[in-house]
């Protein structure tokens, strides 16, 4: 009998196109099932049902009744058809589902985070090696091996206990001839022979979407290698809110949210060393940064106190410790990782990298850094202080809350030009399946720029729009059902189009950070800039002229603009290499003002004023 029931449990899911064959449990949900086979489902809203993104058809076989979300998001004609959203359906028998097109049952697409600073250098690596040719033990030199070791090095040192064990073997099979790694005064690795030469290390960006590792030689100072993952963290949310209220609300979600991100770094670090002929052991450091958030949940630290006013984080200083800390599985356990401090609850380690990389600590002048993305970071250098803020712009840049928004992924549009007639730009240069950030921002700059949206940004009727514009481009305006206008990007069967709501939401992403940007030149008293960084992927990516386009940014010219690439990733780099600079790091964030945004009696008025085109 007790076979019967587990064998009443088990079904079987069949996952098109692809022809997988999932056993599932019954009650399970349909997200979890195509997660479990790696994979890539839009659910953003960590799947509670509010963002739609995870569109399937049930081809074959029961489903469980719609949810009121379901009702919300799918049209009638869709749910005769069969499609339902994953996050809300269970397993309730043997089925087959077809996966919408937006997923096209792709395995993960991780987007590039973007360049780091090429002409990084350093020549104090925060780690150090040492070859010892030490003397025999004799009758008459009966000093203990630990002694012999520590006595042939400078200073004052320690040795880490978890190499005790392995020090009287190491040393005879070396004949004496061994070298040290050495970090803050403790002897982390111990080898035979002379390896002085192979001194690696990693430096980590941990963003909420996309995670970052740089291979790092520290001798020359040079990054061998780049890899990207996707954060596994992505399942429980696109956002750090969304991911907070997981571990508040699911017993074991903190030590769930801590183990997905650190199999997310051990995935990255097998990246790294696969054909690269260094093995683990000669990776002896790892520096990291991340917003505050992405910080706490990488050491396990439960950061309830981030979501709720005043905002107070757990910790903000620097934090060091041996990697067996953290529970990777791919490096040595004694070796050590630097978690770069961070500022406030909602600026974190990876503006320190910003900073760091861009120098804009000691730029002349009047320099803006902006981060852009759910959270977007501001920080600015005027006259000898640093200001810095965190806007809550949304999730309009990631896609969430965007009609037919997506990741910046294949088939997402990516550039978009109107001059006759509309010219796209498609990731993977496939059939456009929807667009990103970049691509929408693009898109509504152009056509604020030629009248078809207005300053409020309402999109125009056909007869209400200029009379010099092109009659291809006005005939992409259609009136929908609930008599609302849209711009169509793509016509035909697979159509791709911005509605009013997509560029409402935009409206109020593009608002915030102009509004942060706005109070951090009132605090500091100045009215021009010398120049505006523009770092991070995303941020990278997008046209200074669409910025200017939808007045993102303070006018300013073009040229002044300028993207710098994955800078946080940079700071990572330099705080590895460079002990100079990896106390820089540790110092900027005494040096910096924070204005929570929240509480700051201008905030309200100069986010309405920064919504207008």
């Amino acid at each position: 009998m007790a076979d019967k029931n587990i064998a009443d449990k088990n079904i079987k899911v069949t996952i098109m196109p692809l022809g997988i064959e999932v056993k599932a449990t019954r009650g399970e949900k349909l997200i979890n099932v195509a997660y479990g086979q790696g994979l890539d489902v839009n659910a953003l809203c960590g799947g509670k049902g509010t963002c739609g993104k995870c569109r399937a058809r049930v081809v074959k076989g029961g489903i469980s009744e719609y949810t009121e979300n379901e009702k919300k998001l799918l049209s009638e004609e869709e749910m005769q058809q069969g499609y339902v959203l994953l996050c809300q359906q269970e397993a309730t028998g043997d089925l087959t589902i077809e996966l919408d097109g937006l997923n096209n049952g792709q395995k993960e697409f991780v987007p590039d985070k973007g360049a780091y600073a090429e002409n990084i250098t350093g020549n104090d690596p925060i780690v150090t090696k040492t070859f010892h040719q030490l003397t025999f033990p004799t009758v008459n030199d009966q000093i203990s091996d630990l002694n012999r070791i520590i006595g042939d090095v400078p200073g004052k040192v320690a040795l880490d206990l978890r190499l005790l064990s392995r020090v009287p073997v190491i040393l005879r099979d070396g004949e004496y001839r061994v070298t040290s790694a050495i970090f803050n005064d403790t002897i982390i690795a111990l080898e035979a022979g002379n390896t002085t030469s192979q001194l690696y290390g990693i430096a980590f960006d941990i963003g909420t979407t996309s995670v970052a590792g740089y291979l790092v030689d520290l001798h020359s100072c040079k990054v061998l290698k780049t890899a990207f993952a996707a954060n596994k963290q992505r399942v429980h949310g696109a956002d750090v809110i969304s991911r907070i209220n997981y571990t508040i609300e699911n017993p074991n979600g903190l030590s769930e949210m801590k183990e997905l991100v650190i199999n997310t770094l051990d995935e990255i670090i097998s990246k790294l060393l696969a054909g690269s002929g260094i093995p683990p052991e000669h990776i002896y450091i790892i520096t990291l940064v991340g917003n505050t958030v992405m910080s706490h949940l990488l050491l396990g630290v439960n950061p309830l106190g981030i979501a709720f006013s005043p905002f107070v984080p757990v910790f903000a200083e620097s934090i060091t410790a041996a990697v067996d800390f953290l529970g990777l599985k791919t490096l040595l356990p004694a070796a050590r990782f630097i978690l770069l401090p961070n500022i406030a609850g909602y600026v974190g380690s990876d503006t320190v990298g910003v900073m760091l990389a861009t120098k804009i600590y000691e730029l002349s002048g009047n320099w803006l850094a902006v981060d852009i993305g759910t959270n977007g970071e501001v920080v600015l250098a005027a006259e000898n202080r640093l200001l810095t803020c965190s806007t809550a712009a949304g999730p309009a840049f990631e896609g969430a809350s965007i009609s037919q928004g997506m990741r910046a992924e294949p088939g997402a549009i990516y550039k978009v030009a109107i001059n006759d007639d509309v010219d796209i730009a498609v990731v993977g240069d496939q059939e456009p399946r929807g667009i990103c950030g970049s691509g929408l921002v693009d898109a509504v700059s152009e056509l604020v720029r030629l009248g078809v949206v207005r300053k409020n940004g309402r999109i125009n009727s056909p007869k209400d729009c200029p009379m010099e514009l092109p009659e291809k481009v006005r005939n992409r305006i259609k009136t929908r059902g609930n008599g609302l206008n849209t711009f169509v990007l793509v016509e035909g069967k697979n159509e791709v189009a911005i509605t009013q709501k997509d560029i409402s939401e935009l409206q109020l992403a593009k608002g915030a950070i102009r509004a942060g940007v706005e109070i951090l030149l009132d605090e500091a008293g100045i009215a021009e800039l010398d120049g505006i960084l523009l770092a991070g992927a995303f941020g990278s990516h997008l046209r200074p002229e669409s910025l200017k386009g939808i007045g993102m940014l303070p006018d300013i010219d073009v040229t002044r603009i300028r993207p710098v690439g994955n800078a946080a990733g940079s700071g990572a780099i330099m705080a590895l290499q460079s002990k100079e600079q990896l106390q820089i790091a540790c110092d900027l964030p005494k040096r910096t003002e924070h204005i929570e945004l929240s509480l700051h009696k201008k905030f309200q008025r100069q986010f309405v004023r920064g919504m207008s085109f």
